[in-house]
Formats: structure tokens, sequence, C-alpha cells
């Protein structure tokens, strides 16, 4: 990895709602590949992306919501990606950072914080309580928001099963629920109720339905992903007719369909994208894959972007599904170790994880490593590779 240009001098470390940092755009060559890319913010200073089906890039690609740890505690950002500088949205402790997600109108970010969900202006004006957990019980950080900004389902934990380890936490088989919330009118019904450790939930584009997971290790977790109506009834879950395992589920942009990667096995060969439509069972193979862990399609489903599981191959892949063609992009170097969040006593696996994403015009690849040091935002060009969407 070659690296040309530095961050601007006398990088802020300024701390607050509304405080921003000045960020300089560093040129990357990569070694595997020779193509370009830029590191978009200081890898001495810890920042991550929100949860892989959150809508945190603009449509126009003008900025991006991102947490990041500046003055000491974990905080969600807006990154101005014109300036190349971030402003602070949120203070104080308890602050979901995979929580993040835009409206539609890309004016407002939902969000959790302690016992809240909460609602806030991009502008600065403030923000607004939406629901609480309810006693007993606490968030786990996994929420979505519909279209519309009508609905929003968040994940639950019993308070006395939680865990700070994910080994624990698997082990400990918690109580867990999905609660759906209307933001307008404040009603909330309980959705799913398991002994099991639930995440992603996902509502289904025009339908009152809910897509959500199954977390665990690899191997130990059977019907990892799962639908449901929101009415609670006719719950299935989503298999590959071919057996192994699914993952790294999300509904298709129109919502007929539900996308994941299967693997044959646990030996990560012959990965596959799929896709299921719930209702029948009726299962199409789109492409195959690199054993993709990490995944984002573009919005008219002609080319995905995902970054490899394999640990001898750890790079990030453009790959057209017609062509049945992939091309390496880089290498993204994520090491995928714990990192400990600021200002708590807890430890965060998820962060140096390659989390990758597509532009709304598909020009742009996103994605997050902690190649040069503490996780940090990439980005390269592709418009070279991809056609304009």
């Amino acid at each position: 990895m070659l690296t040309a240009g530095l961050l601007l001098p006398g990088f802020a470390r300024a701390a607050g709602r509304g405080s921003r940092v000045e960020h300089g755009e560093t040129k990357v060559v990569d070694e595997l590949t020779e193509r370009s890319l830029s590191r978009l913010t200081d890898p001495n200073v810890l920042y991550h992306l929100p949860h892989y089906h959150h809508r945190f890039l603009s449509a126009n690609n003008r900025f991006l919501i991102l947490a990041g740890e500046v003055g000491g505690t974990r905080q969600l950002h807006y990154y101005d990606l014109r300036r190349h500088r971030t402003t602070q949205l949120t203070a104080g402790s308890g602050i979901f950072p995979y929580s993040a997600t835009l409206d539609d109108e890309e004016r407002q970010m939902f969000f959790l914080q302690g016992d809240a969900l909460k609602r806030t202006s991009m502008k600065g004006r403030g923000e607004h309580p939406m629901a609480r957990c309810p006693r007993g019980w606490q968030f786990t950080g996994h929420m979505s928001v519909s279209a519309g900004a009508r609905t929003a389902a968040v994940v639950e934990m019993r308070e006395e099963d939680h865990r700070d380890d994910p080994a624990e936490q698997f082990a400990a088989r918690p109580q867990c629920r999905i609660r759906v919330i209307d933001l307008v009118t404040g009603k909330d019904q309980i959705v799913v109720t398991e002994r099991a450790w639930l995440v992603h939930p996902q509502l289904r584009p025009g339908r009152q339905e809910l897509l959500y997971g199954h977390e665990g290790p690899v191997g130990d977790v059977e019907d990892r992903l799962r639908w449901i109506g929101i009415d609670g009834k006719d719950g299935e879950p989503i298999r590959s007719a071919k057996g192994g395992r699914t993952d790294r589920g999300y509904w298709s942009p129109g919502g007929e369909e539900v996308r994941f990667v299967h693997y044959p096995d646990d030996s990560l060969r012959g990965a596959t994208i799929c896709s299921v439509v719930p209702e029948t069972g009726e299962e199409r193979s789109i492409a195959r894959c690199s054993a993709f862990g990490w995944m984002d399609e573009n919005v008219d489903g002609s080319a995905f972007v995902g970054a490899s599981r394999r640990p001898s191959g750890p790079n990030i892949y453009v790959l057209f599904p017609r062509l049945e063609r992939e091309i390496t992009l880089c290498e993204h170097g994520a090491s995928g170790k714990p990192y400990p969040v600021a200002g708590t006593d807890g430890m965060d696996y998820d962060c140096a994880r390659p989390e990758t994403v597509f532009s709304a015009d598909s020009q742009w690849v996103y994605f997050v490593s902690d190649r040069e040091g503490k996780p940090a935002l990439y980005r390269m060009q592709v418009e070279d590779l991809v056609e304009a969407t």
C-alpha cells in the first residue's frame, strides 16, 4: 500500500454536538490492483458505518452518516463528502452507533440512545424521543425504519440476559423480541418473541411484513433468516433448497424477494448470491461470488460490491451477475478484531469489518478497514467499471 498526501494540519479533536472536524482526503494506491482509492478519516481515530441495511449515504453522494470516537465517546457524525468535514450530531452516553438511519428525504436521522428511539434534524435543530424501551428490557442496537418514516422495528432483550462477549451471548439463549412502533400514533405491538439472539429487523417495502436474523457462530445457527407478518402470524424460515446456510439477508429493492449469500458448507467454497420469494419459496441463483461476507447491490441490480470472508483473499470485488464476472478492486485489509468502545467498558466486535456500499449512482464504492491503524472510512471511484445508475 502506497499513500500520497496527509490529513490537513491541525486536525481538530473538538467534541460536543455541532462540533466540526476537518479531514483531508488521503490518496492510496492499492498494491494488489494498483487502483487508486482515498482514505476519508484519520486512522488514529475510530470511525465506522451503521448497519448494512440502513440508509446512511445521501442519494446525491454529498454526505453520509458514520460513527466516530472524537472527544472520548462514540457519537454519530455527518460527513460532508465535498468539504471532507464531520459535524457531530449526537451527545451523551448510551449511543448505539450502528443504529443510525436516514428518512427518505434525508432531513432526519433516527437512532437509539439509552432507552429511547430518537429523531434528530440533520440541521442540528434538536432531537425528539419517539419511543421508549419498557422497564426490564433493553435495546440491542438493531432497528429499522420504513419508507416514509411511518414505522420502526426495534430488537429488545431481557436485561438479565445481556452478555458483553458474543460467544457468551449466543450461549445464553437470550429472551429477545421485535417491537414494531407506529411513529405517528406511538402505538406498538410485539411481533416476535424468541429464546434466540435476534438481529437486523427489516421492514418489507410496501407491505406489512418483517425480515430478521438469528445471530450466532457459523454452523451453530439453523434458520438464520426468517420473515413474518407484522400481525405476528405466518412466520417462516428463509432457506435454500440446496441446504447449507444463508447469510447477509436483505429485501430486494422492490421488496419482492429476499436476497442472501448461500454457502453449501462451512468451507466458504461455492458461495452464491441467491433470491427467494418468501410466499412461494421459489429460489433463483443470481451469481457465484468470492465468499461475500459483506455485500451491497446497486439500484438496478446490474452490479454487486462485496468483501470476501476468506483469510487467504481479503479483497473487495465488484460482481456483474449477468456476465458472471468478478473484478478485484483492492485488498480490504480489515482485521475483524474487536476494539474498545470509548467511554465504556465494552468491546465492539464489528467495527473492523469491511462494510461495503455503493453510492446511489454506482460510481463510488465505500468501505471500512483498519488496514492503516484504527477502523477508517475509504472510497474508490469505479466509473470505469460500472455504468451510472
